[in-house]
């Protein structure tokens, strides 16, 4: 890889960034969109950058963790659990 790449901004447009990330931090929380949720199917294969197809292979494999309440249900899958499952299959 090459060498880091250094962005200077000046205070005012770093104050606006934070108030933007401040507020869209804000906007989760009041949705309930707590950083370890549970996520559905398709949240999941977004937070992966997987198909969803991709992902059905893997829970029919099991090789990914989520839980299922009932045989043919819904799957969903722990965000902090897909994060380790993701660092521990890193190939």
């Amino acid at each position: 890889m090459g060498e880091p790449l250094e962005v200077r901004l000046p205070q005012d447009q770093l104050d606006y960034i934070a108030e933007r990330v401040a507020a869209l931090v804000s906007l989760k929380r009041e949705r309930g969109e707590h950083p370890d949720r549970w996520l559905t199917s398709r949240e999941a294969a977004d937070h992966l950058g997987i198909s969803l197809d991709a992902l059905y292979k893997l829970t029919g494999s099991r090789s990914v963790p989520f839980v299922q309440h009932t045989p043919g249900g819904n799957c969903f899958f722990k965000r902090s659990e897909l994060d380790a499952w993701r660092e521990a299959n890193r190939g």
